[in-house]
């Protein structure tokens, strides 16, 4: 998928909102309501019937979650569902019950769904979640938070959102200590999601649904970039050139922590913070230190769907890039280095122009790869990124 089709893909889901709208002061601001919108890009997101293909998916039973403020029995057992039917079964007595049930990780079942979050981890350089919420009427969910932003789709029925008025504090994803003190909304809004409308909720939002009827909503989690991830990037590659970032410093860090000696350490933690202020002011610096992060970032996503090296291909075949196929192409003087989801490619630097041209064109022949290289590195450039998965034999 090239930038300018997620770019696109996103410009039809987000209308009438704009994107620049969307990656501005939407996504930097608080709670927001989208403009309603009935599209196929947005109501398919599920197909043409949700409750059908949810209730199929019974590979995910394993990975289900649930919830309810008002329960009216135990929480059914999610073992022994081994077919639809079995699993049609079990997802009734959790509605019985009063559960609003939570599909996880819904992009290997849903094509549309996952081309719009491969389309948002092109545009953000960061993963995309996904999951489904299908709940009957009378079910309340407890007062919650979730710790990565959410834009919620309406796809069936209606669902009552009570939203907290307080700006979120922006939690970090890991957990603090517990604390024992009930979640209070405290004054909220109030506000009716019906098919096609949207909402973003920043993570750290509190927030509450009921439902007067049967519904079903998407969840679609990212978190964009934030200043904590921007220094981490800026430090991890001020660790690759400067090696005394690298040394051991903490070996006695048990031993200094039982003396409450940890101040020892103070001096080094300065002049670390002092380099890397320094390096951030250097011109270049910030650039290739996002560049080097986006690549991490994108080897590090799910694998692509594995295709296999043609064993006929011929300077005659013909590739076009697999549909949720992307990369991020860095590169040093000897190496490029192109980084797709699940792992890194390494190629001579040599090759420079028939990888750029292989990967910023959706479909060609193999001898139409340009460059200054023989026909048997064209076949075994192609070869290779038709093993990843990048691309795939028309």
């Amino acid at each position: 998928m090239l930038f300018e089709d997620a770019r696109q893909a996103w410009i039809e889901f987000l209308a009438p909102a704009t994107l620049d709208e969307f990656l501005e002061p939407v996504l930097q601001g608080a709670f927001r309501v989208l403009p309603g919108n009935a599209s196929p890009a947005r109501m398919r997101l599920l197909g043409d019937d949700p409750e059908r293909l949810l209730s199929n998916a019974y590979g995910l039973a394993p990975k289900l979650s649930y919830h309810s403020a008002n329960p009216t029995g135990p929480v059914p057992s999610l073992d022994g569902i081994t077919d639809p039917e079995s699993f049609r079964e079990r997802i009734a007595a959790f509605h019985a019950r009063n559960y609003s049930v939570r599909f996880p990780e819904l992009r290997s079942v849903s094509p549309p769904l996952e081309q719009l979050a491969r389309a948002l981890e092109i545009l953000l350089q960061q993963p995309v979640t996904t999951s489904a919420f299908w709940s009957r009427g009378g079910m309340r969910a407890p007062v919650h938070f979730d710790d990565h932003d959410l834009l919620v789709v309406q796809l069936r029925g209606a669902k009552r959102w009570y939203v907290t008025q307080r700006p979120s504090e922006l939690p970090n994803e890991w957990k603090g200590i517990p604390s024992k003190e009930t979640l209070e909304l405290g004054a909220h809004h109030v506000l009716d999601l019906k098919p096609g409308d949207m909402m973003y909720l920043p993570r750290g939002t509190l927030h509450t649904v009921d439902s007067d009827t049967a519904s079903v909503h998407v969840a679609i989690g990212f978190t964009p970039l934030t200043v904590r991830e921007l220094l981490l990037a800026c430090l991890d590659h001020l660790s690759d050139a400067q090696p005394g970032l690298r040394a051991s410093i903490g070996a006695r860090l048990g031993f200094l922590m039982r003396a409450n000696a940890e101040e020892r350490l103070m001096p080094a933690a300065i002049e670390a913070a002092e380099q890397l202020r320094a390096a951030c002011r250097t011109p270049g610096f910030l650039v290739s230190a996002l560049q080097r992060r986006s690549a991490r970032a994108v080897a590090a996503m799910p694998m692509l769907p594995r295709g296999m090296a043609g064993t006929n291909l011929g300077l005659d075949s013909e590739l076009e890039q697999a549909d949720v196929a992307f990369c991020h192409l860095t590169a040093n003087a000897e190496k490029i280095d192109l980084s797709y989801p699940g792992g890194h490619l390494y190629i001579h630097r040599g090759a420079e122009e028939s990888v750029v041209f292989m990967v910023n064109t959706k479909r060609f022949r193999v001898r139409d790869i340009p460059g200054a290289v023989g026909d048997d590195v064209r076949l075994s450039l192609a070869a290779r990124l038709l093993e990843i998965g990048f691309l795939k034999a028309r």
